[in-house]
């Protein structure tokens, strides 16, 4: 909570009491040598003393505002007043409790109150900005810039007598500036705020920050950068700027960012995280073993710290450099639940099913939350595995603590079809919707959508996946889960200008939507159209995700259509290596090799695919066989026959 009294400080408040007590104005204390500095803070216009039961009321609002009770805070601040109305300081502690607790109209009348009692001053400010506050929160965003600069003037008045000035008033007035899409008076007012108060660049990283959750990069960069300029030293605003260069793709200058951050804070460990990340991302393992080395010996939770490095790690799509960091923070802390749920993970990355079960399954209730979570993977690493049954009595436990828990309804749903009764998964994700429909928790919606969605096209029912997800969009027509189901559900049910239609609308939302990316680049692929735009835009999706390995897949298919094979063959390899046997990327290796004459490697990578059709949905699995079986006897009869 905001402190109240902003003119007296609680140190100075409690010598004033004393005063008062060597006064005669309170119940006899000990005699004590006058404090000229809490005399001067007692007293009021015309010499006139504080009233020492406002001063105690006001003690108890601070300790109880402390102690979180606000409404009883604000009881005592009202009785403070009431027993010194003049005091404008008081009126602002007041109309402060009073917003804090939602009452603006009460808390404004205080506010102008304290400003009728003393125009000028450190109250008076407190007075001008507490109204712009209260005119910004219902969307008065001229009142507020008038109040702002009243509070401007009043502390660069009191600034005069060689005190720093508050720099709240600018900096509020320039986010209030920028809100209303006038950033030249925003950064005018910061530069004022800056001759002002040397060295303080905090409003510069507020006005970045607020830019970037705005998802402008561009000019969270420039004002980030002046941040910096005028704080070198300023840990946090090198961190947004990071993040900047980041969404800018200029990932050279976000490692200097991280960088600066060291040069002040050597064992920082968020930027040390980062650096490593850059670094996967980049393929330096060597580099970013180093820095995620020195993340975990700079954090004071070794096995969090080593579980954080686990998931950079699945991020760049590194089953084994995740399987090795796991393993060596098991070694360093034993059998620690986190750290068992990371490796479980990550031989799922690796597709090492049994293995991943096995680790999955020691993780007992008593890890909590995590419980739930290492559940739906052991499930998922079971039904992969062809045990089906086992992955459905795997989420009973969880289940009937929290059946409402949708990451548990949509994995029961998924091992249901995945074990060939697509009719009871739609049941069970039906029932799901419905209820949260009728309770109005709407929040996981989308996901519980996306998911039936996705078992009615296995199930054969293509057309009513395609009406409930456009009956979801009609209430939620801008959620990103949603616009992404239906595209992926026009395509299965064999639309693709539609799908098209719908990822290009999602594009429109979302600029840097890599999964929409990539499956407009593939589909043109598919298509054998618009070529150079479809490499483009998967190139672009990979910068966004460079590890991934099925828009590696991508970008091998569009070259292999544009007839560039040995380029082809080289990303559909690296695909490979990156998202382990998927029967898409094999099939598409095996035609890459087929097509430079390589047959012996054609019918390998074919037979690999067959080998891992059994990873598909029930419902494709047959048709894709039967094509990859064809494939095979073609690349074995090729052989013969160059014998």
């Amino acid at each position: 909570m905001r402190r109240f009294y902003t003119t007296f400080d609680a140190a100075r408040l409690l010598a004033a009491v004393l005063v008062l007590a060597w006064a005669g104005g309170a119940p006899a204390a000990p005699r004590r040598q006058s404090d000229p500095d809490a005399i001067r803070e007692v007293r009021r216009g015309e010499g006139r003393w504080a009233s020492p039961r406002a001063i105690s009321h006001y003690l108890e609002a601070r300790r109880n505002g402390r102690a979180g009770n606000l409404e009883k805070a604000a009881e005592h601040l009202r009785l403070a007043v009431a027993y010194d109305e003049d005091s404008p300081e008081l009126r602002v502690s007041l109309a402060e409790a009073l917003a804090v607790l939602g009452q603006l109209e009460h808390a404004e009348g205080e506010a102008r109150r304290a400003l009728e009692l003393g125009r000028d001053g450190p109250a008076a400010s407190e007075a001008h900005l507490l109204i712009g506050r209260i005119a910004t929160a219902r969307r008065r965003p001229e009142q507020a810039i008038l109040s702002y600069r009243q509070a401007v003037r009043l502390q660069t008045a009191l600034a005069e007598s060689g005190d720093p000035p508050d720099p709240a008033p600018w900096r509020l007035l320039a986010a209030t500036y920028a809100s209303a899409g006038d950033e030249a008076a925003a950064v005018k007012t910061l530069e004022d705020l800056a001759s002002r108060r040397p060295g303080d660049g905090t409003g510069f990283r507020e006005l970045g920050q607020a830019s970037l959750e705005k998802r402008e990069p561009g000019a969270a960069e420039r004002h980030l950068r002046r941040a910096v300029q005028l704080d070198p030293r300023d840990v946090e605003a090198y961190r947004l700027l990071a993040q900047a260069h980041e969404a800018l793709r200029r990932e050279p200058e976000a490692r200097e960012d991280l960088v600066a951050i060291l040069r002040s804070e050597p064992e920082d460990g968020p930027a040390l995280l980062g650096l490593g990340r850059m670094a996967a991302r980049q393929g330096d393992v060597a580099a970013a073993r180093e820095w995620f080395h020195r993340h975990v010996r700079a954090s004071t939770d070794g096995p969090e710290a080593h579980v954080r490095v686990v998931f950079q790690w699945l991020e760049v799509s590194d089953g084994a450099e995740a399987l090795a960091a796991a393993r060596a923070g098991l070694e360093d802390a034993g059998p620690d639940p986190r750290l068992q749920f990371a490796e479980g993970l990550a031989l799922q990355e690796l597709r090492r099913w049994p293995e991943s079960a096995a680790v999955l399954s020691a993780i007992r209730p008593g890890a909590g939350e995590l419980f739930v979570s290492a559940r739906v993977a052991l499930a998922d690493a079971l039904s992969r595995a062809g045990r089906h049954g086992e992955a459905q009595r795997a989420l009973d436990a969880p289940l009937a603590s929290s059946p409402d828990d949708t990451r548990l309804l949509v994995m029961r749903a998924a091992v249901i079809d995945r074990g060939g009764k697509a009719k009871d998964a739609v049941a069970l994700l039906r029932r799901a919707v419905s209820e949260r429909e009728r309770t109005r928790k709407v929040e996981d919606l989308p996901d519980l959508y996306a998911a039936l969605g996705d078992s009615l096209v296995r199930a054969g029912r293509a057309e009513e996946a395609l009406t409930s997800l456009r009956g979801a969009l009609a209430s939620r027509p801008r959620d990103e889960t949603l616009l992404y189901a239906l595209g992926s559900a026009y395509e299965r049910a064999g639309q693709p200008e539609a799908a098209l239609a719908q990822m290009r609308a999602l594009l429109a939302l979302d600029p840097d939507h890599a999964e929409a990316m990539n499956f407009v680049g593939y589909a043109y692929a598919e298509q054998g159209v618009r070529l150079d735009e479809a490499e483009k835009l998967v190139r672009r999706a990979l910068e966004l995700k460079p590890r991934s390995g099925h828009m590696l897949d991508s970008l091998g298919w569009v070259l292999f259509r544009r007839g560039d094979l040995p380029r082809a063959v080289e990303a559909l390899e690296q695909a490979d290596l990156r998202a382990g046997p998927d029967a898409t990327i094999l099939e598409h290796l095996g035609d890459a090799y087929r097509a430079l004459a390589r047959p012996q490697d054609a019918a390998r990578a074919y037979r690999r695919a067959l080998g891992s059709v059994p990873d598909e949905p029930p419902a494709d699995q047959g048709p894709h066989r039967a094509v990859l079986e064809e494939k095979l006897r073609e690349a074995g009869a090729s052989t013969d026959r160059a014998r």
